[in-house]
């Protein structure tokens, strides 16, 4: 799997005495952990564990939180140990708010070091001043065929670009250190989210995220991302409209909407609401993979669907009708082993501990 080298890289040693890794995922609504060890060199799921942040913020679960920096050292080190948690080593999956990722363009000849030219043009992209960020970067396929590539001594180059704000990085430096972490490596959630998913067989896939705030497409080639596009719709935002629908509180339209089947009397007007948040992330998302697949030539065969917010019933199904294509919801778990008994357990809370699973196992790439 093509990585960058830094930000979201393989660490190039492995793990510690201990050989068990943390992968953390830190959302808007709740903290997702997950444990995993190289046991005979086969990677096993150790333990994994949830924390909602609303009580922190003395609001409701399921609630998108700004939380003070010492609640949320607190709850990490609540759901470290009430998850039985045993390793010091960890990954931490940046959220895309701290960070910034884009793919730039510009023409240089097939053998020049672009390292300086790459800072120079991220600074028109990056919209923050260069030196309040961490900038990493790597050269991806470009959009001109091969063989044009090879006629032309000049060429366009392509390069994904991603920073962190520096504040951000210093932010949760301090946090890990107070959950005894150290300083743990760290890695933008994107990566995270493609690494968890990737097989070397699938050369493009497409992968939606829903989170509490935010929904997000991400598109990789062999295993590196080469188009990102996200849209402010989310579990929490669709909550607050089925609350308004219904004339519920937030509290009880959260619990309807993780509890409601296809049989209930108030599945339609509950789907209605639920499914009026996402209209305009699924009409982008199709033009995006259709743009994909015109410039590129190739077909992506099937779209894969994570994120606590993409558990709603329907929400599989609405997302063929528009995309027009194959949705499978991500099993991130069948990357590690664990006992036969937890399969079903293990699909269906594979699209929450995506993430935190994907981060974990980049050590062990």
């Amino acid at each position: 799997m093509a990585s960058l080298r830094k930000i979201f890289s393989g660490l190039g040693t492995k793990t510690s005495d201990s050989n068990r890794v943390m992968g953390i995922d830190i959302g808007s609504s709740s903290i997702k952990v997950v444990e995993v060890q190289e046991r005979d060199g086969v990677l096993t799921l150790t333990t994994y564990g949830e924390l909602q942040l609303g009580p922190y913020a003395d609001t409701e679960i399921g609630q998108s939180v700004i939380i003070d920096p010492k609640k949320e050292q607190q709850a990490l080190v609540d759901v470290i140990r009430e998850s039985a948690v045993k390793a010091t080593s960890a990954v931490f999956a940046m959220p895309l708010a701290s960070s910034f990722v884009t793919t730039i363009h510009f023409t240089a000849d097939q053998k020049e070091d672009i390292s300086s030219r790459v800072r120079v043009e991220a600074r028109k992209y990056i919209p923050v001043p260069i030196g309040e960020v961490t900038l990493d970067w790597a050269e991806i396929e470009s959009e001109i065929e091969d063989d044009k590539k090879e006629k032309e001594t000049t060429s366009r180059r392509d390069v994904l670009v991603a920073a962190i704000q520096n504040e951000a990085l210093n932010r949760f430096k301090v946090l890990m250190q107070f959950a005894n972490l150290g300083e743990p490596p760290t890695e933008i959630e994107c990566f995270s989210a493609i690494r968890g998913v990737f097989k070397e067989e699938e050369q493009d896939i497409a992968l939606i995220d829903i989170g509490a705030v935010s929904t997000k497409l991400y598109i990789a080639r062999q295993g590196l991302l080469q188009r990102m596009h996200r849209v402010r719709a989310g579990g929490a935002i669709a909550t607050k409209r089925i609350a308004s629908t219904l004339d519920l509180s937030f509290e009880d339209a959260e619990l309807l909407k993780r509890s409601i089947t296809k049989d209930d009397a108030k599945f339609s007007d509950v789907k209605r609401a639920h499914h009026s948040c996402y209209d305009r992330a699924w009409q982008e998302f199709r033009q995006v993979i259709n743009e994909y697949e015109q410039t590129l030539g190739t077909e992506i065969e099937t779209v894969y669907l994570t994120g606590g917010g993409s558990l709603f019933p329907a929400t599989k199904n609405m997302i063929e009708d528009i995309l027009q294509k194959k949705v499978v919801y991500v099993n991130a778990f069948n990357k590690v082993a664990y006992p036969a008994f937890m399969e079903d357990m293990m699909r269906e809370l594979g699209p929450t501990f995506h993430v935190a699973l994907g981060s974990a196992l980049r050590v062990f790439e």
